[in-house]
């Protein structure tokens, strides 16, 4: 008798330890009041927001937009990602532009309620920044979609986005934590040094082995990915301004340069 006590002891501690404090965004609350936009990455209401390596027009606008979504709840104000999360010639996996993120102490319940921006097939995606965790592709713009995903592992920031344009009407997830995600998380100062000579782009001094380079052009087309573990350096064929990202696991810093 005792032992089955016990065991339903620690199943009920087990089935507790899985049930986390909720934290909701709630786009149509007064804590995210009708805006513009970001221009600039920011923090807000522990929600990191990430125009993208150069500014993405009306991203992160707030605008009233009444709605009620199949599960009976009610909105009065939606939230633009206003595009995808990554360039035409970028991957799905890895968002630079356009997303939202988070931190979670480990396993999570997340759920999105959100509508496509435009007609045709359009994704969420739920990921690490570097992966894909979850997606969902949905084709009508009308109706109000809820996705869940019940995140399993270690700590980490989870990133949504889309393909293309989606609003957010609401985001929750569970065992978020104490811990207030800050501007710094987003623009972690790095040591590495990006400058153009010529007609050559350098990057040194790097802060990992593995390092991640993106060169955009200025309106935002991805004209190079590679990854490099030691100084190096790129040729662009092409005069004009450039913006390159660099991506470690020390942090990441954008840097416009000059190519002659």
């Amino acid at each position: 008798m005792k032992k089955s006590l016990l065991i339903g002891a620690i199943a009920v501690v087990a089935l507790m330890n899985n049930f986390k404090a909720q934290t909701t965004w709630d786009f149509s609350s007064s804590a995210w009041p009708v805006t513009a936009g970001e221009t600039t990455e920011t923090v807000k209401n522990n929600l990191g927001l990430v125009p993208g390596p150069i500014s993405s027009a009306n991203f992160a606008q707030v605008e009233a937009n009444s709605t009620t979504f199949p599960d009976n709840t009610a909105f009065t104000k939606r939230f633009k990602l206003n595009g995808g999360g990554f360039t035409s010639t970028g991957a799905n996996t890895t968002p630079t532009q356009r997303y939202v993120v988070f931190k979670v102490n480990g396993n999570s319940l997340i759920n999105v309620w959100y509508k496509n921006g435009g007609s045709g097939d359009r994704t969420l995606y739920i990921g690490t920044g570097s992966s894909i965790l979850g997606s969902k592709t949905y084709s009508n713009s009308s109706d109000g979609l809820t996705y869940t995903y019940e995140y399993v592992g270690p700590a980490r920031d989870i990133y949504i986005y889309g393909d293309q344009s989606l609003n957010l009407y609401k985001i929750t997830a569970t065992n978020v934590g104490t811990t207030v995600l800050g501007v710094n998380d987003l623009k972690k100062t790095m040591k590495t040094k990006v400058y153009a000579i010529g007609n050559k782009i350098h990057v040194a001094d790097l802060d990992a082995k593995n390092t991640e380079v993106n060169v955009y052009t200025a309106t935002g087309s991805l004209v190079m990915k590679v990854n490099v573990s030691a100084d190096a350096n790129f040729e662009i064929n092409t005069k004009g301004v450039y913006i390159v990202n660099v991506k470690s696991e020390a942090g990441a810093k954008s840097v416009k340069v000059l190519v002659n």
